[in-house]
């Protein structure tokens, strides 16, 4: 192996070490010949945790022939898509930090200190103008490039088609959903994290897979990042804004993570461990901050614990109510637009209370919408889709009993919103 290449690996070892799962790559090895069975064998028997195991793998590959490096780039092409990207950056593929295989298993071993970042700095009033993650250097440059996810995934739900435009309610509008550019999803799965600070999300690699093919079946390109930083994250909606893709029906953000409720605020963990505020995630989208989605939908969900309490039930016992005032409605109303509206924000629990995920099935919150609006978004409005949801999800328990509410908060959404899956107001273009 040539020196440059050589340099390559052990420069990048704890990245690949990252995007690598050990068992897998030493098996591969041994079937291409880098390794043979005795060399993977004594460096299981020097190393004793896998952590190093894993290094001690690349640093007997980077003295294999010279055939080694092309060989290990052909083996991480084909299992681990992102290790591949890092050992050959100059790929047209390159899509740093993101995974087009979510099916892929991976270690961490990093060194990232937990942090709490505002996307707003310093003196900034919270009044929805200045949270804009892009203007914001808080965290080091990122290399992450948007990309649509490219591959049509099999699912275990099948969206039933529209074959007419939903009927809608004689006093509520609909928002426009007939285009062929019918909707953008950009979905963030946090699985892992640096350092270990929290456990796994075991699962997670299911709703991955769930989501991206219940929204490419609803017609939504679909962007899907595993994994991702706050400078990731910040980087790529900065291009998403800039992109043509927002010029599309509806948008929605799907984030699945863990996460907590603090002080009346939702915060998300990211891979670095970093707290994404939810408050400044719905800000990057409202009405002063991106243009191109002004009087469009626009749903979120994020799929986080909201606290550490289960939900085991409760009786109520007794109901108290108050009236509040009444704004004189003859007061005349100015016709400038809301800094928030048209937003649907879905949450998999309420606040203080834990969100569940089956290691098998993946999460409630995922599985049921994916259920759900499998079978009646072709005919259903999104709100109302939602209600469906959470009844479905409200039917699980764990073995000690505890269930999920999911919680809906909408912010100028007065109107109704049909997805209409499979069904176009215009042919197609020949």
């Amino acid at each position: 192996m040539n020196n440059k290449d050589r340099f390559l690996i052990t420069h990048n070892v704890e990245k690949l070490v990252n995007y690598t799962n050990y068992k897998q790559l030493s098996f591969e090895c041994i079937q291409q010949k880098i390794l043979s069975p005795t060399m993977v064998s004594r460096i299981e028997g020097i190393a004793q945790d896998e952590v190093t195991r894993h290094k001690k793998l690349f640093e007997k590959i980077t003295k294999r022939g010279p055939k080694a490096f092309d060989t290990l780039l052909a083996i991480c092409q084909q299992a681990f898509p992102t290790a591949y990207l890092i050992l050959k950056p100059n790929s047209n593929d390159n899509q740093m930090h993101s995974t087009h295989n979510p099916q892929r298993v991976r270690s961490v071993s990093c060194n990232v200190a937990p942090k709490v970042y505002s996307l707003r700095s310093p003196g900034d009033v919270d009044d929805g103008k200045n949270n804009n993650f892009a203007s914001n250097a808080l965290v080091e440059e990122s290399k992450c490039i948007l990309q649509v996810y490219p591959d049509i995934l099999p699912t275990t739900f099948s969206v039933k088609l529209s074959t007419r435009p939903a009927e809608t309610h004689p006093k509520v509008p609909a928002y426009p959903m007939k285009g062929r550019n019918r909707g953008v999803a950009f979905i963030v799965n946090v699985i892992t994290f640096l350092k270990k600070v929290h456990p796994t999300r075991n699962g997670a690699d299911i709703d991955g897979r769930n989501l991206i093919s219940v929204f490419q079946q609803l017609g939504f390109v679909v962007f899907y990042y595993e994994d991702i930083t706050m400078g990731d994250l910040k980087e790529l909606l900065a291009q998403l804004k800039e992109s043509e893709h927002l010029s599309c029906d509806c948008f929605a953000f799907y984030i699945l993570s863990h996460g907590d409720h603090r002080k009346g605020s939702d915060y998300i963990f990211l891979h670095d461990n970093s707290l994404l505020r939810v408050e400044d995630l719905l800000t990057e989208f409202n009405s002063v901050n991106c243009k191109r989605l002004v009087h469009k939908p626009k749903l979120f969900f994020i799929s986080i614990c909201r606290g550490v309490q289960s939900d085991l039930g409760a009786y109520r016992l007794s109901t108290n109510t108050e009236r509040d005032g009444m704004i004189d409605p003859g007061k005349p109303l100015p016709s400038n637009i809301a800094t928030y509206c048209d937003m649907l924000v879905c949450y998999a629990t309420v606040p203080g209370f834990a969100a569940h995920r089956d290691t098998n099935t993946g999460s409630w919150f995922v599985e049921s919408m994916c259920k759900i609006w499998s079978e009646h978004a072709h005919d259903t409005d999104v709100e109302i889709l939602m209600k469906l949801v959470g009844e479905y999800a409200s039917s699980y328990r764990t073995e000690h009993s505890a269930l999920q509410t999911i919680c809906t908060e909408q912010r100028g959404f007065f109107k109704q919103l049909f997805l209409n899956p499979g069904y176009y107001e215009n042919p197609v273009e020949l």
